[in-house]
């Protein structure tokens, strides 16, 4: 959803002519083949001809993307090539809304989300039907916080089209954050209709289930998700929760164990497990809270906070109590 790979021929039609047009076809045709490097330095040539060649500075922003990269700082160095091109592109010819999508896009994953917000509204600007660019302004909206506004995107998205899997998944969890739990199993309902072979959308549907306090369909739904995915470790995060609430302590913790060795990184498990064990296990359970202050040094303080909990009765109930009966 972040490309418009169709953008080469578009512009092609407004900008090719002469040599241009064989530089241009071949250009087209590496890219085909996935001969990114040769592609980018046909558009170089053709830049190199032409200065003011817009397409060619837009069809090389996308290349410097798609580039394979060695490490984040190479990958960081592409972007920064490819931001060149497309902000050189939009200099010459402003008038070409996949440019400022393609952009905004690059800003999503560079997480300057404002700035995407600015490129991806100039691209609906000049086409309002715009899907993609609907699309993608809605998930920088989202990454802001703004869910209001990106369920506003999405539902004009929707207008536009309705076979798009990413438009449910994302609406989905656009009304999850905004509490509206039932219109997210909706979509997510209707997600699994288009792609009952993915994992993903069973396991958000679990979580909207989860808030709606319907804990046998949840887990139903995470089952149906490890079924596709036998090693979707947050799936297991989540069966551990709900069998734990459930009191099948041995069981849940059994499911956290499997949590934790699919995915050895992933801190909530650590804490969630720290939490069920803070009454019968102080020991285990501190184990797992310095294991998630070390993976996560940024909420330390939470960690000590339990850690130091663990030294008393009363503590270690209050720890217990928060987590699995808040309010009481």
């Amino acid at each position: 959803m972040k490309k418009v790979l169709g953008l080469a021929a578009a512009v092609l039609l407004l900008a090719a002519c002469g040599s241009d047009t064989r530089l241009f076809k071949q250009a087209q045709l590496a890219t085909s083949k996935g001969n990114f490097t040769q592609a980018m330095q046909l558009y170089s040539r053709l830049i190199k001809q032409d200065p003011n060649n817009a397409s060619a500075y837009a069809n090389r922003g996308i290349l410097w993307e798609r580039l394979p990269v060695k490490d984040a700082k190479e990958r960081a160095k592409n972007r920064a090539y490819a931001e060149q091109d497309y902000q050189k592109a939009i200099e010459l010819n402003p008038n070409i809304p996949e440019t400022y999508n393609n952009l905004g896009a690059l800003y999503i994953d560079m997480g300057r989300y404002s700035n995407a917000v600015y490129y991806l509204t100039e691209a609906i600007v000049r086409n309002p039907n715009y899907f993609t660019a609907l699309m993608n302004r809605a998930i920088a909206y989202s990454k802001m916080g703004r869910s209001m506004e990106a369920l506003s995107d999405f539902n004009s998205a929707f207008k536009l089209r309705q076979d798009e899997p990413l438009l449910f998944l994302n609406r989905g969890l656009a009304y999850y954050s905004l509490g509206q739990y039932e219109a997210a199993v909706d979509d997510y309902t209707y997600l699994i209709s288009l792609t009952p072979d993915d994992a993903r959308p069973y396991l958000e549907r679990a979580r909207a289930f989860i808030k709606l306090g319907y804990p046998a369909n949840a887990y139903a739904d995470l089952e149906e998700a490890v079924t596709i995915k036998p090693t979707y470790a947050l799936a297991y995060y989540y069966m551990g929760d709900l069998m734990y609430r459930k009191g099948e302590t041995d069981y849940a913790l059994g499911l956290l164990v499997k949590s934790k060795e699919l995915a050895s990184q992933y801190v909530p498990t650590y804490d969630l497990m720290g939490d069920m064990l803070s009454v019968q296990d102080p020991v285990a359970a501190t184990a797992n809270y310095m294991v998630a202050k070390k993976l996560d040094p940024a909420h330390a303080a939470k960690y000590d906070r339990k850690i130091s909990m663990m030294r008393t009765e009363a503590g270690r109930e209050r720890i217990l109590a928060e987590r699995f009966f808040p309010g009481k």
